[in-house]
């Protein structure tokens, strides 16, 4: 009997201890009681990006390689540089022109396909830039890989020869030439370790002579597969914030000029010198090799000498309105669609038939007497310059090469 009475205890203690634990259990999806939980900070969402590939197997032509006519490159100029084209001309005409003499470039990219030619080596200097100016280096043939890609460029609807911005349509490139292009680049780049301030067009090296390859090339869409600069709205809105905090004035047509100096936009004058410009800005409190790219407190004494010295002539005007178009086209194609200008482009319909590329010609009709009117204040486009300049510091104010 006592045996029975100690077994019954055992078991009716052992089930209150179950009940107790279970009571004390923190409670599940499954419990019927719930405790209120302690309240948790939100996590922030974080943005996913995009992640974009572009990229398609190609195939390389090389039946009209024309490496006898031109020259190895030197031995310490590496390749640092990579520059784009559009042709002006159809394919038929444009593999004709590159390979008959005169102009030439490294690779030629048809509008559509998986083959792109190859017209000179790699290891050769191709003959594509002409008269140039890239971050203080001229003749940039010399450092970089030039490629043509067949488009017409514009068309001017009033069928004249030369052809105002109103009456001008830029034409598209097919999106699978685009992908060839990506293609292409994004090899290139990998290859030769190019900075992103160093992929370039045309217009960006010879600001005052040409336009190519425009407003419509996909910048937008190299960079975002890892080929080349972009700068995006957010990014331009926090250097406008940076601005209105740290410059005092107006920002003035100098401090745009000292950016796109620094940028590597050819826009000294003709009898002026690097060396010059640097002292010059220097007496006013900014160093182009001491002062860092963000600091922009130190811009307030220049700014204001331009505010007050709208005529300094430290750089040309002219070529600083020409470069100013370059950026635009480049970086913000949309504002440059936007712009009013009294300048006047050369037709494509005359290059169309010449024997020869047409990139020995001037596409800058009216140079001397265009008058450009931008769509954008100064401290935009100047955050806009600065935006690049902070998000790819390595060849910020630098040659692209190591000379």
């Amino acid at each position: 009997m006592i045996k029975k009475f100690i077994i019954s205890s055992l078991i009716f203690l052992f089930f209150m201890g179950c009940k107790t634990i279970a009571n004390n259990a923190p409670a599940t999806e499954n419990s019927k009681e719930t405790k209120a939980e302690a309240p948790t900070a939100k996590t922030p969402e974080v943005e996913q990006k995009p992640v974009y590939d572009d990229v398609i197997k190609y195939e390389i032509n090389e039946d009209y390689i024309t490496d006898d006519e031109y020259p190895a490159r030197i031995e310490k100029e590496g390749i640092s540089a990579l520059v784009f084209h559009y042709t002006a001309q159809n394919f038929k005409k444009s593999l004709r022109s590159l390979t008959t003499g005169g102009n030439s470039s490294h690779w030629l990219v048809p509008t559509d396909g998986k083959t792109i030619y190859k017209i000179v080596s790699e290891d050769r200097r191709a003959r594509h830039a002409g008269s140039s100016l890239w971050k203080s280096r001229k003749n940039v043939n010399v450092i970089s890989i030039g490629v043509e890609v067949v488009n017409l460029g514009f068309k001017c609807n009033n069928f004249r020869k030369y052809c105002k911005k109103d009456y001008l349509t830029w034409l598209e490139f097919p999106e699978k030439q685009q992908k060839l292009i990506v293609s292409l680049a994004k090899e290139i780049q990998h290859k030769y370790n190019i900075d992103p301030l160093c992929i370039v067009g045309h217009s960006d090296i010879a600001v005052d002579r040409k336009l190519d390859p425009g407003p419509i090339f996909p910048w937008k869409k190299l960079a975002e597969n890892g080929v080349g600069a972009w700068v995006y709205d957010n990014e331009i809105q926090q250097q406008v914030d940076n601005v209105n905090a740290n410059i005092k004035d107006k920002i003035s047509r100098l401090l745009i000029q000292i950016k796109l100096y620094e940028f590597g936009f050819d826009i000294k004058r003709d009898n002026g010198s690097n060396k010059y410009i640097q002292n010059k800005i220097a007496q006013y409190g900014y160093s182009f090799k001491k002062t860092p790219i963000a600091d922009l407190v130190s811009l307030n004494q220049v700014n204001k000498y331009g505010n007050k010295n709208p005529k300094n002539k430290i750089f040309d005007e002219k070529k600083t309105d020409f470069a100013i178009q370059s950026f635009l086209m480049h970086y913000m194609p949309e504002v440059y669609l936007s712009e009013v200008s009294d300048d006047e482009y050369t037709s494509n319909d005359d290059k169309h038939d010449r024997e020869h590329s047409p990139d020995s010609k001037n596409d800058q009709a009216a140079k001397n007497k265009a008058q450009f009117k931008f769509n954008i204040d100064n401290t935009r486009l100047f955050a806009a310059l600065q935006a690049l300049l902070v998000k790819y510091p390595n060849k910020a104010r630098s040659s692209c090469g190591l000379y």
